[in-house]
């Protein structure tokens, strides 16, 4: 039995428990973890769990084994129908038992299968009316602290443990699992002993099969080492999520975080196939003033203008401009973008040379944006696009593209980066990149994904255009039904 096999073990675990002092005054309360009797009645809690879940499990395979000998018989004279239909159907029979079949009795199986019997009601209340005779969140941590205890009173390390190595006292089938690993790794980043918590991530780690649990010990090892400043083997954990699993929150926040951080450092070189030339054909005046263009990438499409911004515009800019901090669209400190901004409204002139970029109309645009990146100023990684709903997009429209001008050089750091297609765009005074932020169908790409890194040394002033769809109807003809597409995940 169960109860007698491990009874001395259990003994001899909660004496070592009792006998660690630091534990007792930490646990004034009665705990499970510190009293064998304790114990004996939570094994008496999880077999009548075990028996509870077995007489239900018991009435799912009676519903099963009904349905299956059903569906065996059904299948063996859908086969003798699939095989010759004029001969099956050309009996009057066979064709009214086909329409009774459809007509009523999948009907009747249908509404077996989502009936729940009360055989099965009365298991499922059980199992409800125990919970409260289970141990919450803070026994358990008791019983975490007591296993540190125990490591730190008789020197053992996570792999003993993990084991069934006690101290001497071995029993392999009392080895912890992957699950209990994981706990205590968890409990080991809450008490700040955080080489202690990789060691219980690894064997959790190598205990796993599943690729989502797998993933469950990775994110958590990722956040830990984030939480260190070890950013580059963070991001190697965060790498084996798999495609199915949507990311939380805060795993989107530190995976964007790292990116960031990865990007701004790396050293990016230009694709080979794509190239410079001037561009004379966007509109009637770059015939005459063709404008110096690199181009960056293909998807989405990206380009750099060169010296198309002057000096004397940008010293009327600046000397003019009244900078306040940035804010969101609540009116509250923004937590992604630390620098001060500024808006352009009499810009008929930049306007035009906008539309000399990009072939764009500038109507329903939003102003100029005068943006200032201080020392460490920078802007997470994000979107231009806003992503309206079906209702909202066809009134407002969305931001198809982007201009961002450079109005001066930065000592240091400052660059634009695209993590995803591996581009960064230092700042050039008198330079502006412009780039496509909509694929064709009017879906957002969610390769535009951009992040300004920090400044290191100087200060970064950038003017940026984000350019309306709406009025793009016969520039770009594709877009015209552009608001029939819902956005596309890649």
């Amino acid at each position: 039995m169960f109860i007698l096999k491990y009874l001395k073990f259990i003994g001899f675990l909660s004496a070592c428990f009792i006998c660690c002092q630091g534990f007792v005054k930490s646990n004034p309360k009665k705990s499970y973890a510190a009293s064998t009797m304790e114990l004996m009645k939570l094994l008496e809690v999880e077999d009548e769990l075990v028996n509870n879940l077995n007489g239900y499990v018991k009435t799912l395979k009676m519903k099963f084994n009904l349905m299956e000998r059903y569906l065996i018989d059904m299948s063996i004279e859908h086969r003798e129908m699939k095989s010759e239909y004029e001969s099956y159907l050309g009996n009057p029979l066979n064709s009214f038992r086909l329409i009774h079949r459809l007509h009523t009795s999948w009907r009747k199986w249908y509404q077996y299968a989502i009936r729940i019997d009360n055989n099965a009601l009365v298991h499922i209340e059980n199992a409800r009316l125990m919970r409260k005779m289970l141990p919450t969140s803070s026994y358990l941590e008791h019983a975490c602290r007591g296993i540190h205890d125990l490591m730190s009173c008789y020197d053992l390390k996570p792999e003993e443990l993990a084991a069934g190595n006690l101290a001497g006292y071995s029993q392999p089938e009392t080895g912890l699992t992957a699950y209990d690993c994981l706990a205590l790794g968890e409990f080991s980043v809450q008490k700040r002993k955080d080489d202690l918590a990789e060691a219980w991530y690894n064997l959790s780690l190598n205990r796993f099969e599943n690729k989502f649990d797998k993933y469950r010990v990775h994110k958590a090892w990722a956040l830990l080492l984030a939480k260190n400043k070890q950013f580059t083997e963070a991001f190697h954990h965060f790498e084996n999520k798999p495609e199915e699993i949507v990311a939380s929150n805060e795993v989107i926040h530190f995976e964007e975080e790292l990116a960031t951080k990865q990007n701004c450092t790396a050293v990016v070189q230009k694709p080979s196939r794509l190239q410079c030339r001037y561009n004379s054909s966007t509109t009637p005046f770059t015939r005459i003033a063709p404008l110096k263009m690199e181009e960056l990438s293909l998807d989405p499409y990206m380009v750099v203008f060169h010296d198309v911004v002057y000096d004397t515009e940008i010293d009327g800019m600046l000397n003019s401009s009244n900078f306040g901090l940035s804010l969101t669209d609540s009116g509250q400190k923004s937590e992604v973008r630390t620098s001060k901004d500024s808006y352009i409204v009499d810009a008929k002139s930049l306007n035009e040379r906008v539309t000399d970029m990009t072939g764009f109309s500038m109507e329903m645009s939003d102003p100029f944006s005068l943006i200032n990146y201080g020392l460490g100023g920078h802007y997470m990684l994000h979107y231009d696009f806003h992503e309206y709903t079906n209702t909202t997009r066809p009134k407002q429209g969305d931001r198809i593209a982007t201009v961002l001008f450079y109005l001066g050089e930065v000592d240091s750091g400052g660059a634009t980066i695209f993590p995803k297609i591996n581009i960064a765009v230092t700042p050039k005074k008198g330079s502006a990149v412009f780039w496509y932020n909509l694929h064709n169908s009017g879906a957002m790409n969610l390769k535009s994904l951009h992040s300004a890194c920090p400044v290191i040394s100087g200060s970064k002033y950038v003017l940026t255009k984000w350019i309306n769809e709406l009025p793009q109807m016969f520039v770009t003809p594709c877009m015209k039904d552009s608001n029939l597409h819902l956005p596309q995940k890649e």
